[in-house]
């Protein structure tokens, strides 16, 4: 163990080293082939920390991060860049981590300069802080490793020809402040395409492959959940072609396979889709379109949605064939420069879950923008009558939205709101409607500039209750010169999916009953932050952020609470940095076993930027 003096020394000799050496500013090169640049800084400094993860500690430290770059040969050859870091966090730079981070960055790209580039790309980070999200509202924190990994190849030989192929994996061992145990998750993906073009044709094919392995932090998910798996393949082939009058066709086809393994439950779904359609100009004003599609396992295709939002557990479908196929024409027409119009019918049918049903849907619309009262005005409507076959019945459904700017005197604003009822999913039977608002406005008021903003949206799967998903956030800030602060609010509920980021929002247009083990969410966030640059070489900021939220997934509910800190200056002098920061980090939850984690860091101490070569 350092004695206190020796210590005292060893930050000496670091002040001395990052006060006294001179910058290099050329290029090394090694032989005739290899050039390269190497820049880095070098912080020493005091720090500690203290809370109730782990004993309190404190005394010298050392860190910094590098740069490598250059190429060999050529930089249309070969080129790469190196970034290793080492004792980083948001105290003293500009690594956002509470803790001290440490890894490495690194790409390199072969023959940049040819028809057929190549990338690697690597990444690995040590005690760094990420995210475990919930929409709408802060993230709760977490802390562990993470590695990427990735190669990718593309060419395109000729002006007719060009293809791309690559593969990508990644892990992240995690737990999050507050509870107990760890989690991780894993993926890996495959994937390649092609496109040519001949004789006025153009096609393309692909294919894609990702599995993942994940588990899930049981605080939030009320049950022990093993290890899931989850995979998707996707082949794809396309065909186009344009056509006289301005026009085009084309042909889609895709496969796509999605499989999952968990809680002891194992499924798979094949759905095979096939879209095509031909679009027309026969007069400079009017633009026509028809198309058709079909599904031959609607099932599959709900599935998809789901996993691609990031469910892992198992659905509630039963296993029954189902098939979907529709066909449309639409057509609009601008009568004058601002103002279009549009018409379409189409017709749906589907087979779900042992009931067949079909729509038929007439739309009309129109499309309106113009400079109005000084400021640009546009807005559309879409009304669609849909005659259910299965039922008998009609429905009116509604898509509207409408946006202004201005600039009015000092003040420079903007506002848009959106509309949509009985708008219909995946499956013909449910429908959504909700609405949407955003607004801004900026003032100068003498020295000063003003800005707020508010947004905020709704939905709701029509044929549930309990589907709400409401989102609001609301912000305002003024900056001088030299200083600005800033106060924002944010709140959300709604029900979500457990996936490996977090808690993510439904998937769009898949019924709820359909999902597996659904979350129920909801919280506030309030936060406010501060910068300032008063003199030169002089920055400061602080941010503070409260967020109180709930959860229930299963059987289990839980009260969660984080709050955060953080504290940063810098001053320049000569070529050394001062730099001291401070961050603090409160977060718990009422069904986990442990009390709410504190965790707390600071730093004080003195950084060099060296251009070695």
């Amino acid at each position: 163990m350092w004695t206190e003096r020796q210590a005292r020394k060893f930050g000496w000799a670091v002040a001395a080293l990052l006060w006294c050496s001179a910058p290099g500013w050329a290029q090394a090169q090694l032989g005739d082939q290899l050039a390269f640049n190497l820049g880095g800084s070098v912080n020493a400094g005091y720090a500690g920390s203290y809370g109730n993860e782990g004993p309190a500690s404190h005394g010298i430290t050392v860190g910094g991060n590098a740069n490598l770059s250059g190429y060999y040969h050529s930089s249309q050859f070969l080129s790469f860049d190196v970034s290793p870091f080492y004792n980083q966090s948001r105290n003293d730079s500009t690594y956002q981590s509470i803790t001290d981070s440490s890894g490495v960055n690194a790409s390199t790209t072969l023959f940049g300069g040819s028809k057929y580039p190549g990338y690697v790309n690597f990444s690995d980070l040590y005690n760094g802080e990420g995210n475990f999200s919930v929409p709408g509202i802060a993230s709760y924190r977490t802390n562990g490793n993470a590695q990427t990994f990735g190669v990718g190849w593309s060419g395109h030989p000729e002006n007719a020809l060009s293809f791309t192929a690559g593969y990508q994996r990644g892990s992240n061992d995690y737990s999050i402040y507050g509870t107990s145990g760890d989690d991780h998750s894993e993926f890996q993906s495959v994937f390649a395409s092609s496109a040519y073009s001949v004789a006025g044709f153009n096609f393309g094919g692909g294919y894609r492959y990702q599995d993942g392995s994940y588990t899930f932090p049981e605080v939030l998910t009320g049950q022990s959940v093993p290890e899931s798996q989850a995979s998707t393949s996707t082949y794809n082939l396309n065909m186009s072609r344009s056509l006289a009058l301005h026009g085009s066709s084309w042909v889609n086809y895709s496969r796509n396979t999605t499989a999952y393994t968990a809680l002891g439950a194992t499924d798979s779904e094949t759905a095979d889709v096939v879209t095509g359609g031909v679009a027309l100009k026969p007069l400079p004003k009017m633009a026509t379109e028809f198309s058709a599609d079909y599904d031959d396992n609607l099932a599959g295709t709900v599935l998809q949605a789901a996993n691609a939002a990031g469910a892992l557990l198992p659905w509630n479908v039963p296993k029954e064939r189902s098939h979907a196929w529709g066909v449309s024409g639409q057509s609009q027409y601008t009568v004058v420069v601002g103002f279009s119009l549009s018409g379409g019918i189409t017709h749906r049918q589907q087979s779900f879950l042992g009931t067949t049903y079909d729509s038929t849907a007439y739309s009309g619309g129109a499309s309106y923008g113009h400079d109005v009262l000084g400021g640009r005005f546009t807005t559309s409507t879409i009304v669609t009558q849909s005659q259910l076959g299965n039922s008998g019945g009609s429905m009116l459904g509604i898509l509207s939205n409408a946006i202004y700017l201005r600039q009015i005197g000092r003040w420079n604003v903007s506002g848009s709101v959106g509309y949509s009822r009985n708008v219909q999913t995946i499956i013909i039977a449910y429908t959504t409607s909700g609405y949407s608002f955003s607004t801004s406005a900026t003032r100068r008021i003498r020295r000063l500039m003003w800005n707020g903003a508010a947004s905020g949206s709704k939905s709701v799967v029509n044929q549930f209750q309990g589907t709400n998903s409401l989102s609001q956030n609301y912000s305002t800030g003024l900056a001088h010169r030299w200083v600005g602060v800033n106060v924002g609010y944010s709140r959300s509920s709604g029900l979500g999916l457990f996936s490996a980021q977090g808690i993510a929002p439904l998937p769009t247009g898949v019924p709820p009953n359909l999902l597996p083990s659904t979350a129920l969410y909801g919280g506030k966030t309030y936060s406010a932050g501060v910068g300032s640059s008063p003199v030169r070489g002089f920055t400061f900021s602080g941010t503070f952020a409260d967020t109180r939220s709930n959860t229930q997934g299963g059987s289990l509910s839980s009260n969660n609470h984080t709050q955060e800190a953080n504290a940063y200056l810098q001053y320049k002098f000569r070529k050394v940095f001062f730099t001291a920061g401070y961050s603090r980090l409160l977060q718990g939850f009422s069904a986990s076993a442990l009390p709410p984690a504190l965790v707390s860091t600071y730093y004080a101490g003195l950084s060099r930027w060296f251009n070695f070569f």
